[in-house]
């Protein structure tokens, strides 16, 4: 960037309690282009920590009823012949929370390699 246009470059100046107050980072009552960059980041990596977060849970969530499922299959509450006829809807219900913890855990592992 050419140094007049850095000396021509207008600072936002926003109204009080405008929604993009919070943007004014050293709260001198202008917001900078900068300042808004930095912002974004941090919006960025919140919302990233979140996915993650919410990802963590699927997860735990889908061990923890295949799991319970498991255990519940053991009760006399389930007939032997009722899990036969569900045979194949069980395999189904279990490869498909697998595939959940599966993609987590390589989610997991790339987003490690990429940074």
């Amino acid at each position: 960037m050419p140094l007049e246009e850095l000396f021509h470059m207008k600072q936002k100046k926003f109204e009080e309690s405008s929604k993009y107050e919070n943007y004014d980072l050293d709260h001198d009552g202008t917001v900078t282009d900068d300042e808004i960059s930095r912002s974004k980041e941090m919006i960025d990596l919140e919302l990233r920590e979140e996915k993650s977060h919410a990802q963590k849970q699927m997860s735990w969530t889908a061990i923890a009823s295949m799991v319970v499922f498991t255990l519940l299959l053991f009760t006399p509450l389930v007939s032997e012949s009722r899990v036969a006829a569900l045979a194949d809807l069980l395999g189904l219900f279990y490869v498909g929370q697998a595939s959940i913890v599966g993609f987590y855990f390589g989610a997991q592992a790339y987003m490690s390699r990429s940074r």
